[in-house]
């Protein structure tokens, strides 16, 4: 019920905010609101208030604002002239249509600052001495010469503290060469790395990882660690007789001859795990599903992490806050970008399934992950309806911005037909979507989370 419930207070706040944003302007404007309702389809429940009947209708899915003369076949009443918003200048209507993906901005803007300031769950490595914990073959790092166990004193003269220090310097350093003073077994040496642009972010990679135990902190329902009976706190200390010290290593040794290399399915096989839970050592054979999001091999398990909470004043809440909507903003534009491109696979995007899994997850986790959440959700909802695509809001600008240019609106015709257009592809998209989410997670184990009566 937990996972039920965070997906409608989620997608109602976001929903009321974006249609607020156009209530507001409308009203301010003199344009008429005749109805304001979150969902779609028969009235739940309403009430009217002057000339507006506010409504929560049968589909949940959405919301809209019905304006005077808003829909080109529409009659209004002469007496309603001044309040149609097809009378209304350019200007206005363009300030209405807008305001909805802004209100979805400024959520967003709102929220993450209130996040910082509640506090916010980090690793709690990133405060510690930073120690080398592993160092895969091939990686930046190996080829710069760095083992496990090497503890990095500075970066080009820099002095480095911890792991938050050590990732801030990687990161602002892509392709660069980088002089790293290390201590290995009591020696003081001198290494050359040059860290790996991301292709996702555009930020360093060192090609190193920070200690990492190979104990499971986390199972997804539905997946073959769950149904082999695998649990949360039990350690991995091999994989067919390979010795596991790291989680990374376990990632590496589940992935092995599997096809993860080149992003395709191979044949998936039986894998022996020695599992160590408490006092006691045992095998369980478990074989990996493939998993779309990773395009590789899975058994749904997540490292166990500690965490502490970091809380900051109201400046380092704005300041922190500003940063982290830069950057979801960025990688956001950078998602959309390589889906257009096909650099990310459509299949990789998620649904209203999805959504809700996230949203009761979140919501379990505590407020600032379902804050958090809720911002990140309303700054992407905000963004894409400013997308020039018939029927979302960019689309409407689009045609406002034509019509300032030609000195009259397109035909009726045009629009409608461009509409249609942009009805279908979103029905095409919501049918594919929840397609991959019906193919991503066990169906059955999702109702039951949705309802929350599993078994």
């Amino acid at each position: 019920m937990t996972t039920l419930i965070s997906f409608l207070i989620v997608l109602g706040i976001l929903v009321f905010i974006h249609e607020l944003g156009h209530f507001i302007i409308a009203k301010l404007s003199g344009v008429g609101v005749l109805k304001f309702s979150l969902g779609f389809g028969p009235k739940i429940i309403g009430i009217k208030r002057g000339e507006t009947e506010y409504l929560i209708s049968a589909l949940p899915l959405g919301g809209y604002v019905k304006m005077v003369g808003e829909s080109t076949d529409e009659e209004v009443k002469p007496e309603e002239n001044e309040k149609s918003f097809a009378n209304k200048p350019i200007s206005k209507k363009a300030a209405i249509v807008v305001a909805g993906p802004l209100m979805n901005l400024i959520l967003a803007f709102a929220l993450l600052p209130l996040i910082y300031l509640i506090g916010i769950q980090v690793p709690v490595y990133l405060d510690k001495e930073p120690t080398v914990g592993y160092v895969p073959h091939g990686e930046a790092a190996d080829k710069a010469g760095l083992k496990k166990g090497d503890v990095i004193q500075s970066i080009d003269g820099t002095p480095i503290k911890n792991w938050e220090g050590l990732n801030t310097a990687i990161i602002s350093n892509p392709n660069k060469l980088l002089k790293l003073i290390i201590k290995r077994d009591g020696e003081i040496k001198e290494v050359q790395l040059t860290p790996e642009a991301s292709s996702q972010t555009g930020g360093g990679i060192s090609g190193f990882y920070p200690p990492m135990s190979p104990t499971v902190g986390g199972l997804a329902g539905g997946f073959p660690a769950e149904k082999a009976g695998l649990k949360a706190g039990d350690t991995i200390l091999a994989v067919d007789g390979l010795q596991i010290d790291h989680w990374i290593e376990l990632q590496q040794a589940i992935q092995k001859d599997m096809g993860q290399g080149s992003g395709v399915k191979g044949q998936a096989k039986e894998i022996t795990f020695s599992v160590k839970r408490g006092n006691e050592t045992f095998e369980l054979r478990i074989k990996p599903r493939w998993n779309e999001n990773i395009k590789g091999y899975a058994i749904g398990i997540s490292p166990i992490q500690e965490t502490i909470t970091r809380r900051y004043g109201v400046i380092g809440a704005v300041v922190e806050g500003t940063k982290k909507m830069g950057e979801l903003t960025i990688m956001t534009f950078v998602i959309i970008k390589k889906l257009f491109v096909g650099e990310i696979s459509i299949k990789t995007l998620g649904g209203p399934l999805m959504i809700a899994q996230v949203a009761g997850q979140a919501a379990e986790t505590g407020l600032t992950a379902f804050l958090f959440l809720m911002a990140f959700l309303s700054l992407q909802l905000g963004i894409l309806n400013l997308l020039p695509i018939p029927v979302l809001d960019g689309g409407f600008l689009a045609f406002f911005g034509i019509e300032a240019l030609r000195g009259k609106p397109l035909s009726e015709r045009v629009m409608t037909i461009a509409q249609q257009i942009g009805i279908g592809l979103l029905v095409l998209l919501m049918v594919f979507v929840t397609y991959n989410d019906v193919m991503r997670l066990d169906i059955i184990d999702t109702i039951r989370r949705l309802l929350r009566i599993a078994r």
